[in-house]
């Protein structure tokens, strides 16, 4: 068993998440708990995930376990169904850790869309033949819950429009701002908000004609931000897509440590940087499907760093406690053993960096 089961304090536990009667309501109410004919109760049911996610056992000794202390008398088979259908309840825990932290994420948007947080890591699971694939997530930064994993093999793609709807928000970073990923997304009724990087993709303007960005970059210097339509072109396909492009020069402390760290990239990847990637490097560049009345440069801004919150969180949960020992491929086997992971990691630290709105990539703040 890892240390970090056995260190658990289950009352104090119990006491963080409110109490034994609330977990059992909010258990039932999600579908966790219908029956207690194998586990007796909400409080032994969380204890069976974090057993499950920290303590690295099969469902095989899962199960043993579980009956040798007295929680649960179950096959590993009923073990894996009543795993997956806690999936929205630890989720729920989740999210009401969350909302504590950061309120201002599920205040709302114009004409009620939804912020999706979309991004997708690489798992390597232990073992001699590690076998990397991929867990592509979408987080409902509007609810604060995980609403949708899939675990594929490590060469999917990543793709903002994976399981897009109307009314959707859909945030991600820079491996995202694909022109032909992005008409999938409006085609589905989505908007966008996607980092650009400083070569890709391609931007005209009214005329067809290719935009240069370091001009641009140059141009919302002077300015002090720059909000442009435009046309995302896919180089290929010719696919075009309508957007904003909106680019703020980030402050010059920040901008040099940016650049400093474009230039460590560069030199782990053995390519020598270009003058105009290194100083573009100093700016955020915003790509956009939303209107400008409702949605100006700086709400903007401050709407991206929100999806800092799930970023973040990923990357203390995997040091935390190891999203690479994730074995799950099952969809929602796989969400509850992330939501547990996060569950985990939030009750760990109470000041969680992830909850902080203010991005560690020095993002510009609203005006």
């Amino acid at each position: 068993m890892s240390d970090s089961l056995q260190a658990l304090d289950w009352g104090e536990l119990v006491g963080r998440l409110g109490s034994a009667a609330e977990l059992e309501a909010s258990a039932r109410e999600a579908g966790a708990l219908l029956r207690k004919r194998q586990v007796a109760g909400a409080v032994d049911l969380l204890r069976l995930c974090f057993a499950y996610v920290l303590g690295r056992f099969s469902l095989r000794t899962l199960a043993a376990w579980a009956e040798q202390r007295g929680l649960a008398s179950m096959s590993d088979v009923a073990m894996l169904k009543r795993l997956k259908a806690s999936a929205d309840w630890v989720g729920s825990l989740v999210s009401l850790l969350l909302a504590e932290r950061c309120p201002e994420a599920v205040a709302g948007l114009p004409g009620g869309l939804r912020m999706m947080a979309v991004d997708a890591t690489v798992v390597a699971p232990p073992g001699p033949k590690r076998d990397y694939f991929m867990v592509h997530t979408v987080f409902d930064l509007s609810r604060l819950q995980l609403c949708s994993v899939e675990v594929t093999d490590r060469h999917d793609a990543e793709r903002l429009s994976r399981g897009a709807r109307p009314g959707e928000l859909r945030i991600a970073d820079r491996a995202y701002a694909r022109a032909t990923d992005l008409a999938r997304a409006v085609a589905a009724g989505a908007d966008f908000l996607v980092r650009a990087p400083s070569n890709y993709p391609r931007l005209l303007d009214s005329e067809g004609q290719v935009l240069d960005r370091l001009a641009l970059c140059r141009e919302a210097a002077e300015k002090g931000v720059l909000d442009r339509s435009v046309q995302v072109q896919d180089g290929k396909s010719k696919l075009a897509v309508a957007a904003r492009v909106v680019i703020f020069p980030l402050p010059p402390e920040a901008a040099e440590k940016a650049r400093r760290a474009a230039r460590r990239l560069a030199a782990k990847a053995s390519y020598a940087p270009s003058q105009a990637g290194i100083e573009m490097a100093g700016y955020l560049v915003l790509l956009t499907s939303l209107a400008p009345d409702d949605w100006p440069p700086e709400r903007l801004a401050s709407t991206y760093r929100l999806r800092w919150q799930i970023e973040l969180a990923f990357k203390r949960m995997k040091s935390l406690v190891g999203l690479e020992d994730l074995r799950a491929k099952d969809p929602d086997l796989a969400r509850l053993w992330i939501n547990t992971a996060l569950l985990a990691a939030l009750l760990a630290e109470d000041d969680l960096p992830a909850l902080d709105p203010e991005a560690p990539d020095s993002l510009p703040l609203a005006a």
